[in-house]
């Protein structure tokens, strides 16, 4: 584990990446006991695993772990399952952070918009091809480009040629209902008009001999990185991400590049008072750097939850950042062994997470490779289409027209789903349920969900099948044995669990199934989030087949603001009793918030002949629910 700057990387690789978490979990073999435990070494720097790859004569296989520097402060924790487990490291590296709505919604990104001479026409050219397209969006991320001189990128400058005007630009964005995200680095390059103000307050990090700053390769030039550990630093940055980001109406802070890959091992950091070198604490700085940056936008707006991303980290970054794996390359095989990297994140408690979807770098996706990997990116927490295209074309919704009605499909899917993936952000925040959940996540009992496969679960409720192998047009799909069953999302067909079945996957859809006993909110608002607006919510109810009885709860509120803490939401409990003849559902509300939709619209399979019964009244599938009559 390394932090580094990996760009194009090969997904099924073993390769350092950019983010630091030296922790594991082990399940027991032993037929007495289904026990888990997890192990978390809690040093900062460059550290191996080896998982029992190593061959010896002498000895049986082995896993160790090896540090480069530093001390061994060893966690153990003991979990009755793996998700306990994760559960347990989440808790102890300081919970989920639960960003506003618009997070949730898609993303769009490129590298070409903000390198271009015309930037602000294209990023505003995007608003209004979305809405020609039929596109939902909620936000765009400004890549580097925008703060450029020349071929380089100056963290905190507005190249006002490129972008005459950054506050009619975030008009123009929040004048259509999206929000805007800016790239921000934490290494200023020496030829950075502002790098001799910031070498005159000590802001670096200085070089192991010298009383100069650190030098790195940056960005193919030399540049020096800022020192988190230093207060001075924290308070320059702070004011500058308000100065140069939030005041001109930008929302969020993409906070990028921060790998601090400072080879120099010995560069002096200030500690807060401690001198201590770099090599000790690097993936430190960028946990440093992404709270300074929290800290600013809640500054800013107090009022208002904040959304930041970062690519680089460690643990600890969950309470403040979304993120996704990188810049990966344009291919199945990302497409596929991303899905791996992001279970894999979940599990050491990355819960908000997602990738590239189409791919970063190389060549473009074809149109069959583009549309498979929106169908899976829609199902994850995060949900960005970015790229730096090798021949310089731009990853877009509507890039190749022959599969645009399919993109815009799967959009439509990702937002009438949007109050469920809302509600399991909630979950994650609230009760440290993973987002992203490999099959055996909640089937420990069922071996047959530990072999290896590309299905994972989307909070407790949907399983997902994606396709990731080129012309394929049927899935088999192991239907992980929850006692109970699953549905098909778009016809309504139960299956029976513990199964493998084969479904059509044209390529105009994702295979997708529903628990049995679930009740999966959903909206008929395709557009970008807006409470005032999203006026409709239906209730996806998947009944138990014969009887037996389930509970869930539905949280929703005002999608920003941090009133949910003092009451202001509405959560909907509701516990389903089926029986060979009736489906009752009981549903009461607790909390003050008012949302624009005052009913719920009740849908049922199609093939579900048993009568409704809603709080002790019948109705028919497809009938609307008064929230009043919620006791």
């Amino acid at each position: 584990m390394r932090n580094l700057d990996a760009m194009g990387y090969d997904a099924s690789k073993t390769d350092p990446l950019y983010k630091h978490v030296p922790f594991y979990i082990t399940k027991t073999t032993s037929d007495e006991s289904g026990a888990s435990f997890g192990v978390f070494y809690d040093n900062l720097a460059s550290c191996w695993f080896d998982l029992g790859n190593e061959l010896d004569n002498y000895h049986i296989k082995y896993r160790s772990y090896r540090a480069e520097d530093g001390d061994l402060d060893l966690y153990f924790m003991y979990g009755e399952s793996i998700k306990n487990v994760t559960q347990q490291f989440v808790r102890l590296t300081g919970g989920t952070a639960f960003g506003p709505k618009w997070s949730l919604g898609y993303s769009g990104s490129t590298m070409q918009y903000t390198d271009a001479p015309n930037s602000q026409e294209l990023l505003e050219g995007f608003v209004d091809q979305c809405a020609e397209h039929g596109i939902p969006c909620d936000s765009f991320q400004l890549s580097s480009g925008y703060t450029s001189i020349g071929d380089k990128r100056y963290v905190f400058n507005w190249n006002y040629e490129k972008v005459p005007n950054p506050n009619a630009m975030s008009d123009h964005f929040h004048a259509h209902g999206l929000k805007l995200a800016a790239n921000i680095k934490p290494c200023l390059l020496h030829d950075h008009p502002r790098f001799d103000e910031v070498k005159e307050k000590g802001l670096f990090i200085k070089d192991s001999e010298y009383d100069v700053p650190e030098n790195s390769v940056f960005w193919d030039a030399d540049g020096s990185h800022l020192d988190f550990t230093n207060p001075e630093t924290i308070k320059w940055w702070q004011d500058n991400v308000k100065e140069q980001l939030l005041e001109k109406g930008i929302d969020s802070t993409w906070n990028d590049n921060n790998e601090y890959e400072i080879w120099d091992k010995s560069a002096r950091c200030f500690g807060f008072g401690k001198e201590i070198p770099v090599g000790l604490i690097r993936p430190l700085q960028p946990l440093l750097m992404m709270r300074a940056s929290y800290e600013a936008q809640t500054e800013f707006a107090p009022e208002l939850r904040p959304y930041l991303i970062s690519r680089s980290g460690c643990p600890g970054m969950n309470r403040y950042v979304q993120t996704w794996s990188g810049d990966n390359r344009t291919n199945w095989t990302s497409l596929k062994y991303n899905i791996k990297m992001g279970l894999g994140m979940s599990l050491s408690g990355l819960y908000n997470l997602g990738h590239d979807v189409g791919g970063f770098s190389g060549d473009k996706p074809d149109p069959e490779l583009f549309a498979r990997w929106v169908q899976n990116g829609v199902m994850h927490p995060r949900f960005t289409i970015h790229s730096w295209n090798d021949d310089g074309s731009v990853n877009e919704p509507w890039m190749h027209p022959t599969v645009t009605p399919i993109i815009r499909d799967a959009m439509k899917i990702r937002y009438q789903l949007l109050p469920y993936i809302y509600d399991s952000l909630y979950q994650a925040h609230t009760h440290d349920e993973p987002m992203l959940r490999p099959t055996f996540l909640d089937h420990e009992h069922d071996e047959n969900t530990f072999i290896e496969n590309d299905d994972y679960l989307l909070g407790k409720d949907l399983l997902v099948a994606s396709v990731v192998e080129e012309g394929q047009r049927e899935r088999d799909i192991y239907l992980p044995n929850n006692e109970a069953g699953w549905y098909d999302f778009y016809t309504g067909q139960w299956y029976s669990a513990g199964n493998t079945i084969s479904v059509a996957a044209p390529l105009e859809r994702i295979p997708l199934l529903a628990r049995a006993g679930a009740v999966i909110p959903t909206s008929a608002r395709i557009a970008n989030t807006n409470a005032q607006k999203d006026d409709s919510r239906g209730l996806n109810i998947y009944p138990l087949q014969g009887v037996g009885q389930t509970q869930c709860s539905i949280f929703d509120d005002d999608g920003e603001s941090n009133g949910y803490l003092t009451g202001n939401h509405i959560t909907l409990n509701i516990e389903m009793v089926c029986d060979n003849n009736t489906i009752t559902l009981n549903i009461t509300r607790t909390g003050d918030f008012l949302p624009a939709y005052n009913t719920l619209t009740l849908n049922l399979p199609n093939s579900e002949k048993r009568q409704l019964i809603v709080n002790g009244n019948t109705y028919q599938n497809g009938d609307a629910f008064s929230l009043s009559a919620a006791k």
